[in-house]
C-alpha cells in the first residue's frame, strides 16, 4: 500500500494530487412546492434549494404578513406567537432568551480582552512551580511539625568506661597503648 494513501486515511484528509470525480448533474432538482415545476434555486454556498425563487419569496412574505399580524394582536415581537409581558414588547421566553445572550456576549468581550491582554505580555520564561508537579495547596502534605521530643532536654550520656557493652570481652586495648 502506499504510504500517502496510508497516511491519508490515517488523518483523514486527502492526499496529495487527488482530484475527486466530477459530478455531474444536468437539469437542477424541481420546486417542491404543490402546482409549482419551475427549477430549485442556487443558495449563496452553490447548492440547490428545495424551492424555485418565486415560491421562497412568496413564503417569505406569507410568513411576514403572518407575523406581522400575530404582532398586531398583541404577540411578542420577536417570536410572534407568545403573549408580551405587560408593558413590554416581548414575551417572558423570549426575554430570558436575550438576557442569555447578552449575558454570554459580555462574558465573550471579558474573556477576548482578557486574552489579548495575556497575548500583549512580553514573551517570558517559565518557572516551574509545585502546580506543574501536580501539587496544589490542597492535595499537598502537611508541613512537619516539631514534637515533644524536639523540645525535651536531651538525657545526660552514658560514662564511657559505664558502657561495657561496647567493648568486647576479648579485646584488650593493645592496639591503642604506646611502648
Amino acid at each position: 500500500m502506499d504510504l500517502e494513501i496510508l497516511i491519508a486515511q490515517w488523518s483523514g484528509k486527502l492526499p496529495p494530487g487527488f482530484v475527486r470525480h466530477a459530478v455531474v448533474q444536468l437539469e437542477p432538482p424541481r420546486c417542491v412546492q404543490p402546482r409549482c415545476k419551475r427549477p430549485a434555486s442556487l443558495k449563496a454556498n452553490g447548492e440547490y434549494a428545495k424551492s424555485c425563487e418565486p415560491c421562497r419569496i412568496r413564503r417569505a412574505k406569507s410568513c411576514k404578513r403572518r407575523r406581522a399580524a400575530l404582532v398586531a394582536e398583541g404577540g411578542c415581537r420577536r417570536c410572534a406567537y407568545r403573549k408580551r409581558l405587560e408593558g413590554d414588547f416581548l414575551c417572558q421566553r423570549c426575554r430570558d432568551e436575550r438576557d442569555i445572550e447578552r449575558a454570554q456576549k459580555r462574558q465573550d468581550a471579558i474573556d477576548a480582552a482578557a486574552i489579548d491582554e495575556f497575548a500583549a505580555q512580553p514573551e517570558r520564561v517559565h518557572k516551574a512551580s509545585d502546580l506543574d508537579r501536580g501539587i496544589s495547596p490542597w492535595n499537598g502534605r502537611p508541613k512537619r511539625e516539631a514534637s515533644a521530643a524536639y523540645w525535651s532536654p536531651l538525657p545526660d550520656p552514658e560514662p564511657r568506661e559505664e558502657r561495657e557493652w561496647a567493648k568486647a570481652i576479648s579485646d584488650t586495648g593493645w592496639r591503642y597503648r604506646r611502648h
